[in-house]
């Protein structure tokens, strides 16, 4: 079933304006956007956006999927002084419990609010140090079911030893060498 957008303003990138009209959202795999001043299909649902500007979906650059299972945290031991304690004190403390689980519930919960927020494609720089293998498919897979598109990396560092960096090395060259949507990532040049 299609959706039509009636009445939408929108900003056509092809002719670098903006435009009041019908736009037709047909779903499904390579599913388009298009301008219509066609009457609605029977079967298409039909949305009234007068007085509302209908966009693209947008991208976070940089995210951190984890991060949403921060949320409740139990408060660090001290309170960190720099950026180097704020890594030790909070975020290697989540990332060193994570398993694929939830590494997978990490990317739904964070996938959803980035929908909430009209973002449908994230980039993310991932770092579960004693669940590395598969932890790119798993982030995958939980974004894939939302419909949000991806581009992912493992963050490589020496910060948890030799084996560890050697899982997050091939761990990027299984995912890039799959032909997936990634990139190299490297974490902060003190832990490389």
């Amino acid at each position: 079933m299609s959706l039509h957008v009636r009445n939408a303003l929108f900003w056509d990138h092809h002719a670098g304006e903006l435009h009041r009209g019908d736009l037709v959202i047909n779903p499904g795999p390579g599913g388009r956007i298009v301008r219509t001043s066609e009457l609605p299909a029977p079967d298409a649902e039909v949305i009234d956006a007068k007085g509302m500007l209908a966009i693209e979906g947008l991208t976070c650059a940089h995210h951190h999927l984890y991060s949403a299972l921060s949320r409740g945290m139990p408060a660090a031991a001290r309170t960190p002084q720099n950026f180097a304690e704020v890594l030790e004190l909070v975020w290697w403390r989540l990332d060193k419990c994570l398993d694929l689980e939830m590494v997978r519930a990490s990317a739904l919960a964070a996938g959803l609010e980035a929908l909430r927020c009209g973002v449908t494609r994230i980039i993310d720089h991932h770092a579960s140090p004693f669940a590395v293998t598969g932890s790119l498919s798993a982030l995958a897979d939980a974004l894939d079911s939302l419909g949000m598109a991806h581009v992912l990396c493992y963050e490589l560092s020496d910060r948890d030893g030799p084996q560890s960096a050697e899982q997050g090395l091939a761990e990027t060259d299984a995912w890039l060498g799959a032909g997936n949507p990634g990139h190299v990532g490297l974490h902060a040049s003190f832990t490389v």
